[in-house]
Parts: structure tokens; C-alpha cells; sequence
């Protein structure tokens, strides 16, 4: 009786758990690490995007950096803004077995294995990402708005352009230039984010009115519950 009773329990939780799942049984959290410049290493823990990475270390003056590239090759995605070497080194990424998404000027120099169609809405893994062109210089550049299980994540890449800042849902995080950042503070255009994460910044660099602002160190990993 007792035995049959506790199969009866047993069963019962094994029932409830399939029809009603833990709350926060599917999303995990994100594990976001500092490479340098614009670049982060950010993963749930089955696919892992790589912003605007593997660039040039030290190219124009900006951060040089020692990074032990990942060894697995599979679920991974470069997700790069823009061409500018300080952004994005082919050399270096047709090394790995990664995948690429980001703007034509970009993509169409690399196999057709390696690229992930660049559309409106794209997939990989848990996370949808929309591309959002935006000026700089003149190179095609595109920010992007992540959305990860449930996570929203904005990357603005070098752009200054307020527009992109515009009509933005509340924000996981903000991944913003420290000039834009002023330049969005000044103009009354910073979107909702519960963080704001700096980056493209120097060393030891201090952004004014960004006191709740994180200004990550190259090695720095930051967790997004």
C-alpha cells in the first residue's frame, strides 16, 4: 500500500511537470563576457553569438586583446555590425567553423556554408534577431535587437543615428558607445533598459551621467538572470 501510494505521488508530479513546467524551466540564463571593443562572447549555454568578433587586436588605436578563441565550431555565430577592421577580421573568422550573419558587404566575400541568410526576422537557437540599418561612415552597418528567451538585447554598434533608439520595447540591456550614449542623454533618446553596458570604450574610461552604467573590463562576465 505504501509503495503503491508513493507511484501514485510519483506519478502525479512526473504528470503536473509535463502540463505545467516550471515557470522559469525554459529560459536560462545568458553569460555575457568581454572580449573587447564591441565585442562579446554571450551564450545560454547551447549556442553562443559572438558580436562583432574575431576584429584585428589593436586596429585604429583601440583595444588590443588575448582571447582563447572557443574550440567548439558548432552553435556559434559571429554577429558583426559593420566591416571596419576594429570590428571584424575575415581572415580570422574563416578560421573557425562558426557561422556569420551580418551585412552583405561582409557576407558576400565568404563561403555560402558559412552565412545565415540575412533577413527581417533571423533565427539561431533560442534567439531571433532583427537587423536595423543605421549610418556610420560609409560602410553598410546594421544594429541589431536580440531577443532571447524572453531577453531583449540592443546593440548599437558605431552608429549615432537616434532614430534606431526610437520605438525600442524595454530593454534586457543596452550595449551602447559611450558617444552615443551621451548623445541619446542630451537629446532625451536613451530607450528603457535595466542595463546599460558600455562598450568601444577605453581603458579605465569614465562616462559621465552613467553612474548605474556598466563599464565592463576585458574579461568581465556579466549574467543576464
Amino acid at each position: 500500500m505504501i509503495y503503491t501510494l508513493k507511484y501514485v505521488v510519483l506519478t502525479g508530479l512526473l504528470f503536473a511537470s509535463v502540463l505545467f513546467p516550471a515557470e522559469n524551466g525554459h529560459a536560462q540564463a545568458l553569460e555575457v563576457e568581454f572580449i573587447g571593443n564591441e565585442a562579446f562572447r554571450i551564450s545560454d549555454g547551447d549556442h553562443t553569438i559572438m558580436t562583432d568578433f574575431p576584429y584585428k587586436s589593436g586596429a585604429y588605436g583601440y583595444m588590443e586583446y588575448e582571447y582563447s578563441l572557443p574550440a567548439e565550431t558548432q552553435n556559434v555565430a559571429a554577429l558583426i555590425t559593420h566591416r571596419h577592421e576594429d570590428h571584424f577580421a575575415p581572415l580570422l573568422f574563416i578560421e573557425r567553423g562558426w557561422s556569420l550573419i551580418g551585412p552583405a558587404e561582409i557576407t558576400a566575400m565568404m563561403p555560402r556554408s558559412k552565412v545565415i541568410p540575412f533577413t527581417d526576422r533571423i533565427t539561431f537557437g533560442a534567439a531571433e534577431i532583427t537587423p536595423v540599418k543605421a549610418a556610420h561612415a560609409n560602410v553598410e552597418h546594421y544594429t541589431y535587437l536580440v531577443n532571447w528567451q524572453n531577453k531583449k538585447l540592443f546593440f548599437t554598434g558605431d552608429t549615432e543615428q537616434l532614430a534606431v533608439l526610437k520605438s525600442l520595447p524595454e530593454l534586457e540591456a543596452l550595449f551602447i558607445t559611450p558617444w552615443f550614449y551621451r548623445k541619446a542623454i542630451l537629446n532625451q533618446a536613451l530607450p528603457a533598459a535595466k542595463k546599460i553596458i558600455i562598450y568601444h570604450h577605453t581603458k579605465d574610461e569614465i562616462v559621465p551621467k552613467c553612474g548605474d552604467c556598466i563599464i565592463p573590463l576585458q574579461g568581465q562576465i556579466i549574467i543576464l538572470e
